[in-house]
């Protein structure tokens, strides 16, 4: 079995005040982010001990710390692995994933799959209000890994004209710009599914493989809704965080 990269060892200092363990942690999450990718392999246990001259207890508190963390995964009988690391949405603001992402220092690709127009019975159709909805199918890649499939609706009356005029990243910030469209309050819906045949395939996963599926419903300062969105998020790629008060 091949290993992604040889740790150079070092002494960690038993009067320093800091325990073992800690060291031995933070000396892994440097290496880790200095020299491997998720899926890479970490050593075993026991190059780990002879590396840094401690005991079995002290690197398993370590590399458990590292797994409660969310740095790497084990899997029995394969040994351990550096995970994916998950990106936090916060949903108390109203913004973009493009703009939430990038504030993050991630590389966030969109390709947009398909504009679909209709004009039959659809249930955003009622949400919305309106005649005729416009469709956008997307697809985006999250730091070169598959990450997420979005379908935006509106009303196709509203936005004239977007399926030849937009060529940008985000939606939310050409809708402001173009068509003077900006979203004031939001109501968002979240649950848990297994991947579809379809989805798996885009998203480079195995079918029924955890997604969160997140619906939007997107109203103006008016209060009408403008907008609705149903998106599935690779669910070891995500997290979705919420602060709440005690109100007065």
């Amino acid at each position: 079995m091949a290993y992604c990269h040889i740790l150079k060892g070092q002494i960690l200092f038993e009067n320093s005040g800091v325990p073992l363990y800690a060291q031995l942690k933070y000396k892994l999450l440097k290496e880790i982010e200095a020299n491997y990718k998720p899926g890479d392999l970490l050593l075993p246990e026991s190059k780990l001990i002879a590396l840094y001259k401690v005991s079995r207890i002290t690197v398993r508190k370590a590399m458990d710390e590292l797994e409660r963390e969310g740095i790497i995964t084990k899997k029995q009988g394969k040994g351990t692995y550096v995970k994916e690391k998950k990106i936090s949405y916060d949903a108390n603001s109203i913004g973009s994933f493009t703009q939430r992402f990038r504030e993050q220092n991630h590389s966030l690709k969109t390709i947009t799959l398909e504009y679909e127009i209709i004009k039959t019975d659809h249930y955003v159709k009622d949400l919305l209000r309106c005649d005729t909805l416009l469709c956008i199918k997307r697809f985006r890649v999250l730091d070169d890994v598959p990450f997420t499939i979005m379908q935006n609706y509106m009303d196709y009356e509203k936005v004239p004209d977007l399926q030849e005029k937009f060529k940008e990243q985000s939606l939310y910030s050409f809708l402001k710009k173009e068509y003077g469209i900006e979203f004031y309050g939001v109501v968002e819906t979240i649950e848990a599914k297994g991947a579809t045949k379809q989805e798996a395939k885009q998203l480079d996963i195995k079918e029924d493989f955890p997604l969160f599926s997140l619906r939007r419903l997107s109203s103006a300062k008016d209060g009408k809704l403008v907008e609705y969105s149903d998106i599935v998020i690779k669910s070891d790629m995500y997290k979705h965080q919420i602060t709440l008060s005690r109100g007065k």
